[in-house]
């Protein structure tokens, strides 16, 4: 992944010179070191690798979206209240853009040069970048985007209901490009697709995945989709019978950890210092323990210092974990009531900076550096990697459609072969399939972790929180069980102590801070007009705050 060289060519490949009109003058100044026309292949590897980086982010380890869904917590002041508190601020979408302007060029070059290929894939991928800005923000820049060119500098923002109708529109056409091939001349470089090798077969699975997604996503406001045009049961159905079989069909990207730019985000080549201060969420470590998940182990370290009422004086012990990992642990005699006594302990959502500092230290009156609280672990240490096999890009798995079919059975009206038992089921061994759970673990049975009456399907009193609370594990790390959250409200997840605005989780980002340009303000405006505030924006802010509903979330009473 040449990504430094790639954005440098894209960028040439995007800066077009007006021809003059004599010909003899056009030829002479014709520069062969700086070329115009630029293979799409090389911007493939710039859009699949720019994207996959960026979708990880908004998820990863740290970030407030992780903070939300309390994957993780910040343990000092480092950017706490935003991750912790979710004090969010405005956001920038100006690299999203710049990725669907490369798209746009692979996808005229597609259609110049006739190849279905890199016509299908510019629509999917169009598709997961449009579909990112509307699911995070609302109302956007959409059919008027992308045309400065033409003279269109400042875009309406166009209304959810248009976007995600686009979207669905786009991943049909992309399903039906992709399944129509001709092999003599819809072929690309493997070596250019980080994703699927040139495999138009991988990239149809792909395109009706996400148009499952989509679907599901809609279903609550499938009334005003229909009065769109769009089927939305129809749309899922028609996706189902060519989307992900196996983990073997994920849209996943590796980091290759040789440069910066191709590392995961937190080893030493993109951060000068380990990230000790990002905590595993007590929310998730708590539930994994109590359902004996050995996902755990895969994703958080034992604490350094675990306390023990059974010790007499302190103790090194060795511990290996159920997958031959070993570690060094100092046992403690706990001498005061409330400390964790767990190996693994996480730090509670939305404490206090000064609460969080001495969480779980008890009696000890020791100073440590802020950053390593010994009594809190630590997550796993190949997430200060530059590389890992289990840390990768996931843009969307077979676990995702697993749920998605156990949720479209359990609600009935889709066309559906089998149960929502079995799919659930699938979707929870995908998921550990993905992180090397199988035959790996030792001692671990899954039949014997399904049939725990806390996982086990059947006797669930309430079915979608069991589905939505096993997809939200699998989904570890990714932003798509926020947008779960926010059309089901599960899992019930809860604010901590110092929540900004709570007591409830935000529901949007935030749009980028406006353009003073009266033309770009009046756009800006419009979109903001449509967005509903909740009792939550504070009297006399704006409506572009991170707790106002934008469409897809008006009328649902969701999620809360």
């Amino acid at each position: 992944m040449k990504t430094l060289l790639i954005k440098l060519v894209t960028l040439t490949a995007i800066l077009t010179i007006a021809a003059p009109s004599c010909k003899k003058f056009d030829e002479a100044n014709i520069n062969p070191n700086s070329a115009e026309n630029v293979s799409s292949n090389y911007i493939l590897t710039y859009v699949l690798t720019e994207t996959s980086k960026l979708y990880y982010n908004l998820g990863a380890e740290g970030s407030k979206i992780s903070g939300l869904l309390q994957y993780t917590q910040i343990g000092t002041n480092e950017n706490a209240a935003t991750v912790n508190n979710y004090g969010w601020s405005h956001d920038s979408w100006d690299t999203y853009y710049a990725i669907l302007r490369n798209i746009n060029i692979i996808h005229t070059n597609a259609i110049r040069d006739n190849n279905k290929l890199f016509e299908g894939i510019s629509l999917v991928m169009r598709s997961f970048v449009f579909g990112m800005l509307t699911d995070l923000y609302g109302d956007i820049p959409y059919s008027e985007a992308l045309k400065a060119s033409g003279g269109t500098y400042f875009p309406k923002y166009d209304k959810q209901v248009d976007v995600y109708t686009g979207i669905l529109k786009d991943l049909s056409a992309a399903n039906d490009l992709l399944s129509n091939l001709d092999a003599t001349k819809d072929a690309i470089d493997a070596g250019a697709d980080v994703i699927y090798a040139g495999s138009g077969a991988k990239w149809r699975l792909f395109a009706n995945s996400l148009r499952m997604r989509y679907a599901m996503r809609l279903y609550n406001k499938r009334s005003e989709m229909s009065a769109a045009g769009v089927d939305i049961v129809s749309e899922f159905n028609n996706a189902a019978g060519a989307a992900f079989t196996s983990v073997g069909d994920e849209a996943t990207m590796s980091y290759l950890g040789a440069t910066a730019d191709n590392s995961a985000p937190g080893g030493p080549l993109n951060s000068s210092n380990p990230l000790y201060l990002i905590k595993p969420a007590a929310t998730l470590v708590n539930k994994l323990r109590a359902l004996g998940d050995p996902r755990l182990q895969r994703w958080v370290n034992p604490v350094l210092y675990k306390w023990d009422a059974n010790v007499t004086a302190d103790s090194n012990a060795t511990m290996t974990n159920i997958y031959g990992e070993s570690y060094t642990v100092k046992y403690r005699k706990a001498t005061t009531t409330g400390v964790d006594t767990s190996l693994y302990v996480g730090l509670p959502v939305g404490l206090a900076t000064v609460d969080a500092l001495v969480f779980n230290k008890g009696g000890d009156g020791a100073s440590y550096n802020p950053e390593r609280n010994p009594y809190i672990s630590y997550l796993h240490s190949r997430y200060r990697l530059n590389s890992d096999p289990y840390v990768k890009v996931k843009l969307m798995t077979f676990a995702e459609v697993s749920f998605l079919m156990a949720e479209a059975a359990l609600k009935g009206g889709f066309t559906v072969s089998g149960s929502a038992d079995q799919y659930y089921r699938n979707g929870i061994q995908a998921s550990m399939d993905r992180y090397g759970v199988t035959g790996n673990a030792a001692g671990f049975d899954f039949n014997t972790y399904y049939n725990n009456p806390d996982v086990d399907y059947a006797g669930a009193s309430d079915k979608l929180a069991r589905i939505m609370e096993q997809k939200w594990i699998a989904g570890w790390l990714s932003i798509e069980p926020w947008f779960d959250w926010r059309r089901t409200g599960y899992p019930d997840l809860q604010t901590g102590p110092v929540a900004q605005f709570g007591p409830k989780l935000p529901i949007r980002s935030i749009y980028p801070s406006p353009n003073l340009d009266k033309a770009y303000l009046v756009n800006y405006q419009a979109a903001v007009s449509r967005l509903e505030s909740t009792i939550y924006v504070p009297v006399g802010q704006s409506a572009d705050h991170s707790y106002s509903r934008m469409w897809l979330l008006q009328g649902t009473n969701k999620p809360w």
